[in-house]
């Protein structure tokens, strides 16, 4: 179910959430505006919200059974057209909801899938989201036939709705498992571009972080590209690369990653495993955080725990606190405390960029280094030399040329193996 309207204004949604006791009152807030933000992107605005304290949510509820009826009666005075709710549901509770309050019910997991779809670009990102929302919507597909219950038929017998229900679980699943093969092409095709990249000695480094934290600002700010930038949540779903020219002469690819979100569902994750690839081939990764916004150690909690799931919790880092024209909400002194080595930016406004640029620069000199090659005129490897190092000086001779250079470590020994086997 999408949530669009055939009228001009924008649909009202009331937002509801259970409070757990490990949950702060800061925390259900932060993650309530959260969801306003997500249905902001979505197109649609919520009017009101309401919270229930509870040990854990209902598991065929959510709330409890006065509190949806709450929930209805501030719906009516509302206005509002649906219910989202700040958790993802299983099919019993989007249907007690709905029964309740006569509305129909979105979950935070198909409102951000909703964005996703809105979002995607390319064919890859296109079969991620696809490939989530059937994942999404197969242990939910009961809710969808429920009205046919009465008409199953006695034993050994199958009524409509359950042979109903059967044909639909099938045709899911058949769905899923090409998209997983389309994907898996795709992830193999991504595999043999990065490793093109590794033959081209070309160091990667890919902006990571939460939504909105300013990568893509960051990446045109450093690239100088024209990376579309948007102030909303999941903007950027297909992975955008640039080469950056460095002040010394060096240069890297930065490539720009979906952001990250608290509550993002493990399906979404492997999903967009493909995608996020080019994270796990990083040689260092520029952690984008927002150090405007009061729940930036949270966010950085929801980014590493995603860094965990695809297998990149132990590359090399780099903090970037972005949007300092913003204002900080902790000392500087107390951040870099925590976070030594971090660099404090606005992409914005481009302070400090080029001290970002000279720590790439730092990071990319330390895999090369400085070497006196003479190779017989005509080797192929002479270009591939000039294109992948710093050339200081060539000496044309009888047959040969020598270069004097800076190269990457892993090239002089590509060389050194092949001068060895002539």
């Amino acid at each position: 179910m999408k949530m669009h309207t055939l009228k001009d204004e924008t649909p009202n949604v009331l937002g509801l959430a259970v409070q757990t006791p490990e949950q702060t009152d800061a925390e259900i807030e932060h993650s309530l505006n959260e969801l306003s933000e997500l249905l902001k992107t979505l197109g649609a605005r919520m009017v009101g919200s309401m919270i229930q304290k509870r040990l854990k949510p209902s598991r065929s509820e959510y709330f409890g059974t006065g509190k949806i009826e709450e929930a209805k009666l501030l719906a009516e005075k509302l206005g509002a057209e649906y219910i989202a709710v700040d958790d993802e549901l299983n099919s019993m509770q989007i249907k007690s909801i709905e029964a309740v309050t006569e509305l129909p019910v979105k979950d935070r997991t198909s409102i951000i899938l909703d964005i996703f779809a809105a979002h995607a670009s390319t064919r890859e990102g296109k079969l991620q989201v696809e490939l989530a929302m059937h994942q999404y919507q197969l242990p939910r597909l009961l809710r969808m036939w429920t009205h046919l219950e009465r008409q199953r038929g006695g034993i050994g017998l199958k009524g409509p709705g359950e042979t109903q229900l059967e044909t639909d679980r099938r045709i899911l699943n058949i769905k899923i498992k090409k998209l997983h093969e389309e994907l898996d092409k795709v992830a193999k095709a991504r595999e043999l571009q990065g490793k093109k990249r590794n033959d081209r000695f070309a160091p990667l480094f890919s902006l990571v972080g939460y939504t909105n934290a300013g990568k893509s600002t960051l990446l045109n700010a450093l690239s100088g590209s024209d990376v579309q930038m948007c102030n909303g949540l999941f903007t950027t779903l297909d992975p955008t690369a640039r080469r950056l020219e460095l002040p010394a002469g060096h240069w890297c690819i930065v490539s720009d990653t979906v952001g990250f979100i608290r509550k993002l569902p493990h399906g979404l994750v492997k999903a967009f495993q493909a995608t996020l690839e080019s994270v796990v081939q990083s040689e260092v990764l520029l952690i984008v955080c927002d150090i405007s916004d009061p729940q930036f150690k949270e966010h950085l909690i929801a980014v590493d725990k995603v860094l965990a799931q695809i297998g990149a919790a132990d590359h090399e880092r780099i903090y970037l606190f972005n949007k300092i024209d913003k204002g900080l909400v902790i000392s500087e002194d107390l951040l870099m405390a925590t976070y030594p080595d971090s660099i404090m930016l606005s992409a914005a406004t481009g302070r400090n960029i080029e001290i970002l640029k000279n720590r790439i620069e730092t990071i990319v000199r330390r895999n090369r280094q400085d070497i006196e090659l003479t190779l017989p005129v005509g080797s192929p490897l002479i270009g591939e030399a000039m294109s992948v190092g710093k050339i200081y000086s060539q000496e044309w001779g009888d047959g040969v040329v020598k270069i004097n250079a800076e190269l990457p470590k892993a090239f002089i020994t590509m060389i050194e193996k092949s001068l060895k086997k002539k």
